[in-house]
């Protein structure tokens, strides 16, 4: 008998989402139970892969084709196993547990990933996978992650040693059931913070993240694609797409040559919300995965296959169903949203029209929109299945593959969607069934984003598009003393972001961007403190706080740290962190905004003296912001806003708040007119496109219909005068 205990300072890594019973990657949370072995115990838990050759993986990934070709990106090597409960690893038990582990080690790897097969496990059980070297944890998966399929796929964990750990209660009502039938050696590096990826491996500078300014009023669009795992081998892109019926059935649409059968399907793991926060390269999040789908038509011929997840995506991961265009018309302009080389989301565009064209002799002739050349950006392995929307921002097909590289990026073909939806009779080989389920007929269908009387959540951060990113170091002109947003001799204990974007809003966790990170290797963790605030010019009232282990963090990256309890704000609030109980030798930074012409500031710093604004400590006088996005949901009027502004003597904005309304109009004394005159921002600085008629030479109505929720500054000129309307859209 064994002596087992709690396990109560590990920080679990993936977002507790929905502890209801969901299906899928959703995991309960929770911590893993230690087991206390005797040093003299021999290994026998341990299984150990044959060897790995990375480095020559990764230069059959590299070879260019000399024509088009298909582009998903292998990123694992595989090994196919067969290791259970009975023919592997070791089992401990006290009078109350039993737990079961298997370490898999194979050398070299980035991250390890692993396929479930006979998946079944009582209630009450619960199923970890533990980074050995990295001290990432997945899980606790549950019989809430039991489908009719048996299949669990899961992402990756990083490092090249994976702990595998079910915890089984006495007395369940049946003993637990899986089998690893698969275990896949990362020779890429696709988790975002891995620091040993190799630069080649990321996609190429010619690429546009989908935050920049470029991609502006795509917002929603960015929303509905995913990264797809395929077996643990592949990935490639997918989108969620609207029906007919508006009813959020979670339909994705991606190519055949991704996911063409049922095993693929099942075993696909769906990745959303992978994309840096701005423009610049800061690696994303990589906790908001769903596992398993079922294939609901298909074709080979036009490469496509739509699946249904098996699980609906929830609210946290911002789902937005994309519309389509079944109409074979070429459109004037087009753009892709995608993953190449497994990276965060980027935009390519294509400011000319499409040709139909010919993939290759095993594809359907005319079965494809040729992009004879990208304006911008390019594809490249891992775009395969990823979306092309036209001019009207609906998609009308899916990436097959192309020759479009950096170097020369041109022709590239994307399967039409106005064939994939009726061009078979069969209903498993077309769409019209799944997309058109109430028989309307209709050529075109807008996009759906989360019901917006529901728990709607979104990221919020202060930066701005034109943001330089630094850890900006505190210096007396000679000596450094550390830096401004974390640890330094200066005495600051605290750094704060200061929100006022709503009355209420529950926050789920924060994003850090993490700069710098340091630590004594003495001691096994070193904390800080994540806190929240009420306060109106300084945090005043402390609403919650949660520890987390800088060891688990990973530099230059997005870090993401969930709340175990969500958090419930009114008015102004702050997210803070406190670095008092770092060790000394440890050291940590945040990112910061390196404002050298604006001076708006919403940074805090606090020491001995207090709580100070960073414009009171920065020699240059210029502004800041922290790279925290937060999580929030709920989100409800804004606050400071009336019915019509009567400071505003040259322009009304009305009604506002847009409650139950999306149609704004604008009266101005002086003439005004919607293209010349008219700018719409959101609250984070990025321009929309909002549809605007002209009523008279004096009055606009500007069309909000499919806008997000939230905070929109209407930039006007009438007259000689410049104006701003901050209006609150609340559908």
């Amino acid at each position: 008998m064994h002596f087992l205990k709690p396990i109560s300072t590990i920080v679990i890594a993936l977002l507790f989402l929905l502890p209801a019973m969901v299906k899928g990657q959703i995991s309960i949370g929770g911590t893993p139970v230690k087991i206390e072995k005797l040093k003299s115990a021999a290994p026998t838990d341990l299984i150990v892969l044959p060897s790995v050759d990375n480095f020559m993986l990764r230069r059959a990934n590299d070879i260019a084709p000399d024509q088009p070709t298909l582009k998903p990106l292998r990123f694992a090597h595989p090994f196919d196993v067969k290791l259970n409960l009975k023919n592997a690893g070791k089992w401990y038990s006290d009078d109350d547990l039993k737990v079961w582990q298997l370490r898999i080690r194979s050398v070299g790897a980035y991250s390890l990933n692993v396929i479930f097969n006979q998946f079944n496990l009582p209630e009450n059980a619960r199923l970890f996978l533990i980074g050995v070297n990295s001290g990432e944890i997945l899980g606790a998966y549950s019989s809430a992650n039991n489908t009719e399929s048996r299949v669990l796929a899961v992402e990756p964990v990083a490092g090249d040693e994976l702990l595998i750990q079910y915890e089984e209660p006495v007395g369940v009502e049946f003993p637990g059931e899986f089998e690893i039938s698969r275990v896949s050696h990362d020779f890429v590096g696709i988790k975002s913070y891995d620091p040993r990826r190799p630069m080649s491996i990321l996609s190429g500078s010619c690429n546009v993240n989908v935050n920049c300014d470029l991609a502006n009023g795509t917002e929603n669009l960015r929303d509905a694609v995913c990264r797809i795992m395929i077996e643990g081998t592949e990935l490639c892109t997918g989108t969620l797409i609207n029906n007919t019926s508006f009813d959020r059935t979670p339909y994705l649409l991606t190519a055949y040559h991704c996911i063409g059968t049922v095993k693929k399907a099942t075993s696909a793991v769906f990745l959303f919300n992978f994309e840096s926060p701005s423009c610049a390269f800061i690696p994303g999040d990589v906790s908001r995965s769903l596992s398993g789908s079922t294939i609901k038509a298909s074709f080979d011929s036009l490469d496509f296959a739509l699946l249904q997840l098996n699980n609906a995506v929830p609210y946290s991961y911002r789902p937005h169903f994309a519309g389509w265009n079944r109409r074979n018309v070429a459109p004037s302009s087009s753009m892709s949203i995608h993953h190449p080389q497994g990276d965060v989301k980027k935009i390519s565009i294509d400011k000319d029209a499409a040709l139909t064209g010919k993939f290759s002799s095993s594809y359907l002739a005319k079965g494809f929109w040729n992009i004879i050349r990208w304006d911008n950006g390019t594809t490249e392995n891992g775009s395969s299945g990823g979306p092309l929307f036209d001019q009207n921002k609906l998609l009308i097909g899916t990436e097959t593959g192309g020759a479009a590289t950096c170097q020369l990026p041109t022709n590239d073909y994307f399967s039409k969607f106005a064939l994939a939806w009726n061009y078979r009779s069969e209903t498993s080989r077309q769409l019209k069934p799944w997309l058109d389920p109430i028989n309307s007929n209709v050529e075109s269908l807008s996009s759906l984003s989360p019901d917006p009387g529901k728990n709607l959540c979104k990221p919020v951060t202060n930066f701005k598009d034109n943001d330089a990113y630094a850890a900006i170091q505190i210096t007396n002109g000679i000596t450094k003393k550390g830096y401004y947003s974390g640890s330094n001799l200066a005495g600051f204990t605290d750094f704060a972001e200061k929100y006022t974007f709503a009355k209420n809003c529950e926050i789920q966790g924060v994003t850090i961007g993490i700069a710098k990170v340091k630590t004594n290797p003495l001691f096994d963790k070193a904390y800080i403190n994540i806190q929240v605030f009420e306060g109106t010019d300084q945090p005043t009232t402390l609403l919650y706080s949660e520890k987390y282990d800088i060891k688990k963090f990973w530099i230059d990256g997005m870090n993401y740290l969930p709340f175990q309890t969500t958090v419930k704000t009114t008015g102004n609030f702050f997210i803070s962190y406190n670095i008092q109980e770092l060790h000394q030798g440890d050291s940590i930074a945040v990112y910061m905004a390196n404002r050298k012409s604006d001076f708006t500031n919403s940074f805090y710093l606090k020491s001995q003296t207090g709580w100070q604004n960073y414009n009171s400590q920065n020699l240059n006088g210029n502004g800041s912001a922290l790279l925290i996005e937060l999580i929030a949901c709920n989100v409800d009027s804004p606050s400071g806003l009336t019915d019509i502004d009567d400071e505003l003597v040259d322009a009304r904005f009305f009604p506002n708040p847009m409650q139950g309304n999306s149609i704004l109009t604008v009266k101005t004394r002086d003439t005004i007119e919607c293209v010349e005159n008219t700018v719409i921002y959101d609250l984070l600085g990025k321009e929309q496109n909002v549809p605007c008629i002209q009523k008279g030479p004096n009055e606009l109505m500007l069309n909000f219909s499919g806008k997000r929720p939230g905070i929109y500054f209407v930039h006007i000129e009438a007259g000689d005068r410049k104006i701003v309307g901050k209006i609150a859209f609340i559908p």
